[in-house]
């Protein structure tokens, strides 16, 4: 080892190092200071010491005021954040029990505890903010309570049962840290002579090395009070913690804090903001840091063989830990990208060795993971990782996190969520005199991260604690981790050289049963594993049965079994052999049926070759297959008629001869022709009725094409065990009141439904199924919510649900889950079916963990023969089956997990796997989200490119009749649940999500039909009414970034940890509403956390006078309010007028409730001259946009008469006419139109009601009727008109121009824009209208007259 990990190494092992002179003093473990540690100590003393007294060459200062406050060091800022949001919660909480036996002197145990409180100024430390900054103080000493709890009276069991309830209670309770104390200590009396005390500090002020300094001191002074009340030689500390926080302040100054940033930016730049482990539940939306243990061992030869491999690499335990760590991550989510925090001891003073106070630093080490690399290579980089990190040690975590600025939310930690700790704790026995004291474990019940793995290193073997966050994992999926990681821990020690892709997460036992048990599915088929058999053997029991009806035309069995015959024989005449391809270019019918039953018996297979495809993919598929012949509708009669006999032909099909073909869209664009065998379709049937049974005699439907896999079951389950095939009308097909209409009619029982028509029925399964006699329902092809599917199940007693999953070649589906229960998740998709194997592998074709995500690969019976005349298409997804020697798979590219009870739950597309903004997302789980709203009956996520080419999500949605949302709205409504980066861009309500032809997802035309309806907006940066422009102001005052809008988010524009903690303090004082942190990072922009607070908003802003920025003096710009009423919408040309400008905007009475509407034009200009009669002391131009600017002009024509200098009019695009027949026309506006501008000009902010909208309409059409009735005298003020030209008839423009011309020819400046009217306060054209204001201003401080003039831009 070297001089650093040599510190490393003692500083996890609570070894203190120190200078003495020339030499090297130790205080610690002698357990720990083995032969061989000491031996490196002496081979790097010279180097221990220089770098130990370089780090002292600053000594600690005492601070001169110890009662005044000090800002909390770098390490404690973090832990206060982290207290700020998430209140009173224990995760922080340092909980140590003894059980003490002998005669235990209490008073001497009180007076030890008061006199460590009294020399650890830490341990009377308080918390408060100074200045919005967090800041320590330090209480006086005085004496420490230490209660004493009596449970000697109870019986044994009980007594043991409050005991360790009492003390379990103590390690959760949860501290304040404003008001103190943060240390608590009690007594529970067993027995006379024995006690158990409790011991709980809060990390904030004692971090893991500080409590074994306060036993140790405790002890020691209570051995010295005891034995007569002398004190104990301790000595006089030389500092103190806020002394140390003080010091390191200054050391981290003059560009060493800016080093060490720059280290630690550079490392973790684009690490992966989250390591997505698979959870047992979808993640909180807040974090409630709930947590559990669980506790393994590694024994002593594997701990021999890890200390070896880290001496043969010259690496350190811990780092070996890392390094095995990182590869039990990497395995478990996927994710080769792997970050890891680690507590560093950070004690480098000889100051501070034996202070107690929290001194630790996490620290993030980030490590990549390549499949082929040596574990050996890999500890090599951990090891270099792990010694750099030791050379930037001093870094606050917290700004760090602020530097790199990753998503941030509430349901995880920044960073990282894994951490490692290489802990050394008391154990054992700990005497003192005439007492034995034994440490117990103590659990606050907490946990700080997802996962945090604990490591105690004894003589002779590890003990490892999982502590994990129970909202996310069972305890059985945290012990099956912890075994992999033993079980890695032990092939590492015994071959460092092997590649990590190659070190094996299972044990023989876990591979064997998700390889074999799993897939115990033999079974022997129950008849015939040929198809035409098994039709015939029907039509021999019951010739005289329906076996097809299509509308008008039956079929019995007999009827069927003659046609089939004769369609055959006249298919040998032409020449089709078996095991080639017949064309059935048709359409559903009875005719068609008859066809397929021939081609099968003529020994061929069938190609069906749908009419309702495009001609050109029709031609590439038979060019493709290049079938024997092709039968058109028109051909199937004639063709039949041909055949010269009636018996079946003499053919003799095997099961491994094709059945049929059906082509699947390729990736290439050139769809594949899948070819199944008779075999394989028998497998499917028995499967099927051996678990649900037969319909003899009863309705089966065929709804589906028969170029769509399903079909092939809906016809040959009921033509091969005695039921009659009812094909659907392709009138009722699409419609699914009607098809349930007439499934009522024909009492079927047997019936497949696509996932549109599935969620129709969930939406009112009584109603909608009532009267059905459906006794078998397949469903399938996408996912689908099982609580709905189970809902179907309650509203029709004896039905039976089959979710079925598998791709076309696999023979229509390979696993089935049966019968849904009101569990809130996708539907798994089941188990194997019979003779089926069902794998889901890594990358190196290794079965993958419960719970771990796998790519699934089929194999069995369903495996289709492979692609027809495609081989090296076969061959690339038809794998030699790596288990069963001579078998084959199929890799789907699908993702699945096997979840605890032996179901697979899908996953997706491995192909299709979506990461947006770095972060992988599960669609599904989105689309759970939004089903979960009452409102939604359909719901789809997909992924798109905005017009930056960049991955955005798009919800589309179904929601019948109700009025649409809008994207804030469900941004809000989904916030709740979801964090940020979930959350679709755009969403699309539409009446029904569409499908194609086979009833799936129609997906790009729900792109194209998001991209359609994707609204127009203006005004979509500035605040919309007084709440987001007091956010807005807020913002502006706590952050530096020079534009903040509000859909911008908090942490993006420069908001730090600290920074939200004074937004939520501000927003409080502001509101008069507590806001807990964590709302900011739930609503991170000013729009949503507008909508947060106007839930709790009551009354109404002080004035209808807003002020966006008060200026210099050297001049103002009044802005009027449009005739919508507000004025937030100049406060983007407020952001491009210079600083020195004051800006103001006015509103109209009866903006807000209660408020009297004005009457006239007149009135509003009298009243608001009123209330800005304080600004005109100077300069000042008038302005409005639009119906503003028509107020704006009589305020000026006013203040002109009254001789006021120094005054400018700029009107913005507003209009003006002297007919009176324009003039009448202007009239009220209806609430449709009224929210259709209201939405275009981004006025329907979260949390506004129907009563805001309303009085917002009733103040634009009274400002409508006011423009219609003022008549717009000349004015002596000078006047600037700024015209929008887009869109606009020449003619108009000139009439508009005219008009104003006449009221202010004797100073009249005409501008003109080309845009549109919304445009003018937006983008580059606000510029412009800032510069002509400015240009204003500047004239009239100058007071020299502009001629007029006309530009045109």
């Amino acid at each position: 080892m070297n001089a650093y990990e040599l510190l490393d190494t003692l500083n996890r092992h609570a070894v203190g190092l120190r200078v003495d002179g020339d030499r090297l003093r130790l205080t610690g473990s002698r357990e720990v200071l083995t032969p061989d540690l000491l031996a490196d100590l002496k081979l790097h003393k010279e180097e221990l010491v220089a770098i130990l007294t370089g780090a002292d060459a600053d000594t600690i200062p005492r601070r001169p005021r110890p009662d005044a406050p000090v800002p909390v060091a770098f390490a404690q800022r973090q832990l206060w954040f982290l207290d700020q949001l998430s209140p009173g919660n224990p995760f922080y909480n340092n909980p140590v029990a003894f059980d003490v036996v002998g005669a235990l002197d209490v008073p001497a145990l009180a007076r030890a505890l008061t006199e460590v409180v009294r020399r650890h100024e830490a341990l009377r430390t308080v918390f408060t903010l100074v200045d919005e900054e967090p800041c320590q103080v330090v209480r006086p000493a005085g004496p420490v309570a230490l209660p004493v709890t009596d449970l000697s009276a109870l019986p044994a069991p009980q007594r043991s049962h409050r005991a360790d309830a009492a003390a379990e209670a103590e390690a959760r309770a949860p501290f304040d840290l404003a008001t103190g104390p943060l240390l608590r200590s009690a007594l529970l009396r067993l027995a006379p002579d024995e006690h158990r005390w409790l011991l709980t500090v809060h990390h904030m002020v004692a971090d893991g090395w500080s409590v074994g300094i306060l036993i140790g001191e405790v002890t020691a002074l209570y051995g010295a009070y005891a034995r007569g009340g002398a004190a104990a030689a301790l000595a006089e500390l030389p500092v103190q913690y806020a002394d140390y926080a003080l010091w390191q302040r200054r050391q981290l100054g003059g560009g060493e804090l800016e080093r060490q940033l720059g280290y630690w930016t550079r490392t973790l730049a684009g690490a992966p903001a989250l390591l997505s482990l698979p959870t047992d539940r979808p993640r909180p939306v807040v974090q409630r840091y709930r947590g559990e243990t669980h506790g393994t061992t590694v024994d002593a030869a594997v701990l021999h063989g890890l200390r070896e491999v880290g001496r043969a690499g010259d690496a350190t335990l811990f780092m070996t830990l890392m390094a095995t760590l990182s590869v039990l991550l990497w395995r478990h989510s996927g994710q080769d990208d792997v970050c890891v925090g680690t507590p560093f001891a950070n004690r480098n003073h000889r100051d501070v060795e034996g202070l107690i106070g929290h001194f630790v630093n996490t620290v993030v080490i980030r490590n990549r993971l390549d499949p082929e690399q040596p574990f050996a290579a890999l500890l090599a980089d951990v090891r270099r990782h792990l010694l750099d990190a030791y050379a930037h040690p001093d870094l606050p975590f917290e700004q760090l996190v602020d530097a790199l600025n990753p998503e941030r939310h509430t349901s995880y930690s920044p960073l990282f969520q894994v951490m490692l700790v290489l802990q050394n704790i008391p154990r054992g026995r700990l005497e003192l005199p005439g007492l034995t004291l034994r440490p117990l474990s103590s659990s606050t019940g907490a946990a700080k991260f997802d996962l945090s793995v604990e490591v105690m290193e004894h003589a002779d073997e590890l003990h490892v604690i999982f502590e994990y966050n129970t909202d996310l994992f069972d305890a059985a999926t945290v012990a099956r981790l912890a075994g992999h990681f033993v079980r890695l821990l032990a092939q590492v020690a015994a071959d460092p050289s092997t590649p990590v892709g190659a070190l094996r997460l299972l044990g023989a036992d876990e591979r064997h049963r998700l390889l074999v048990e799993y897939n115990r599915t033999a079974r022997p088929l129950a008849g015939p594993a040929d198809l035409v058999a098994r039709v015939a053997a029907q039509a021999r029991r019951r010739p005289g049965s329906l076996a097809v009806v299509d509308g008008d035309e039956r079929l019995d069995h007999a009827t069927l079994q003659q046609r089939a015959n004769r369609l055959a024989h006249a298919l040998i005449a032409r020449g089709v052999r078996p095991d080639q391809v017949v064309g059935l270019h048709a359409s559903r019918s009875a005719g068609l049926i008859v066809a397929i039953l021939g081609v099968l018996k003529a020994g061929a297979a069938y190609l069906p070759l749908d009419p309702a495809l495009p001609p050109e993919r029709l031609a590439g598929m038979v060019a493709d297959a290049a079938p024997a012949l092709v039968l058109g509708e028109g051909d199937l009669a004639a063709v039949e008629a041909e055949g010269r006999h009636d018996g079946p032909p003499d053919v003799v099909v095997h099961p491994a001869n094709l059945a049929y073909v059906i082509y699947t869209s390729g990736s290439t664009g050139r769809p594949k022709g899948v070819a199944v065998t008779h075999g394989a379709v028998a497998n499917l049937l028995d499967d099927w009725v051996s678990r649900l049974g037969a319909a003899e005699g009863e309705a089966a439907a065929l709804w589906s094409s028969v170029g769509f896999d399903v079909s092939v079951q809906e016809i040959f389950l009921p033509l091969t065990t005695g039921g009659v095939l009812h094909l659907v009308p392709e009138q009722v097909r699409v419609d699914p009141a009607a098809l349930m209409g007439w499934l009522r009619e024909h009492r079927v029982v047997q019936a497949y439904l696509p996932p549109a028509f599935v969620r129709w029925l969930d939406e009112d399964p009584a109603e909608r199924l009532a009267g059905l006699a459906l006794r078998q329902l397949l469903v399938g092809v996408e996912p689908l919510p099982e609580q709905g599917l189970h809902r179907i199940r309650q509203a029709l007693p004896g039905l039976r649900v089959r979710n079925g999953y598998g791709p076309t070649e696999t023979t229509v589906y390979s696993t089935a889950y049966p019968d849904p229960q009101p569990t809130a998740r996708q539907c798994p998709i089941g188990r194997p079916l019979a003779n089926t194997r069902v794998y889901l592998l890594d990358e190196r074709r290794e079965p993958v963990p419960v719970g771990v995500t796998g790519e699934i690969h089929i194999g069995g019976a369903g495996v289709a023969r492979g692609y027809l005349g495609r081989p090296a298409a076969t061959a690339e997804r038809f794998v030699p089956d790596p288990f069963v020697p001579g078998e084959r798979v199929y890799r789907t590219g699908d993702l699945a997990r096997l979840l605890p009870d032996g179901n697979i739950e899908y996953l997706g597309r491995r192909d299709g796997q979506v990461k947006v903004r770095g972060f992988r997302i599960e669609l599904g789980e989105i689309e759970a989200a939004l089903l979960d709203r009452p409102d939604v009956r359909e719901a789809a996520v997909l992924v798109d490119s905005d017009a930056a080419g960049e991955p955005r999500l798009v919800a589309g949605v179904v929601r019948g009749g109700a009025t649409p949302l809008l994207v804030s709205e469900w941004r809000e409504a989904l916030s709740r649940r979801l964090p940020g980066y979930m959350i679709p861009s755009l969403f699309v309500e539409l009446p029904r999500l569409p499908q194609t032809a086979n009833g799936k997802l129609d997906r790009a035309e729900v792109l194209r039909l998001a991209r359609a309806g994707a609204p127009w907006q203006v005004n979509l940066d500035s605040p919309r009414d007084q709440i987001e422009l007091t956010l807005y102001q807020i913002w502006k005052r706590l952050l530096l970034h020079p534009d903040i809008g509000i859909g911008d988010r908090f942490f993006d524009v420069g908001g730090t940890s600290i920074s939200a903690i004074k937004l939520a303090h501000a927003i409080g004082e502001a509101f008069g509403e507590t806001l807990p942190v964590h709302e900011i990072m739930l609503h991170p922009t000013i729009e949503a956390l507008g909508g947060r607070l106007r839930r709790g908003a009551s009354g109404r802003p002080p004035s209808n006078l807003i002020e966006f920025r008060a200026g210099d003096g050297a001049g103002r710009v009044i802005c009027v309010h449009p005739a919508g009423g507000t004025a937030f919408c100049y406060l983007s040309l407020a952001k491009a007028l210079p600083e020195s400008l004051g800006v103001y905007g006015v509103q109209s009475p009866g903006v807000n409730p209660g408020e009297e509407f004005l009457p006239t034009v007149e009135a509003m200009a009298e009243a608001y001259l009123g209330q800005v009669a304080h600004l005109l002391d100077g300069p000042v131009v008038l302005t409005g946009l639009s119906y503003g600017g028509l107020v704006a002009y009589e305020m000026g024509r006013r203040l002109a008469r009254a001789g006021h200098p120094g005054l400018s009019v700029v009107l913005l695009d507003t209009l003006g006419t002297d007919d009176p027949a324009h003039r009448g026309a202007i009239e009220p506006v209806d609430m449709a139109e009224f929210r259709d501008k209201l939405v275009k000009f981004n006025g329907m902010y979260p949390g506004i009601d129907d009563e805001q909208i309303d009085q917002y309409h009733r103040v634009y059409n009274h400002n409508r009727s006011t423009m219609r009735d003022y008549r717009t005298p000349a004015s002596p003020a000078r006047l600037v008109l700024l015209q929008a030209t887009a869109g606009r008839d020449e003619g108009f423009l000139r009439e508009v121009r005219a008009f104003w011309r006449r009221r202010g020819d004797a100073d009249f400046l005409l501008e003109q824009v080309h845009c549109d009217h919304w445009d003018i306060l937006e983008s580059a054209v606000v510029l412009r209208v800032a510069a002509l204001l400015h240009r204003e201003m500047d004239r009239l401080r100058d007071a020299r007259p502009a001629a007029p003039a006309v530009r045109e831009a």
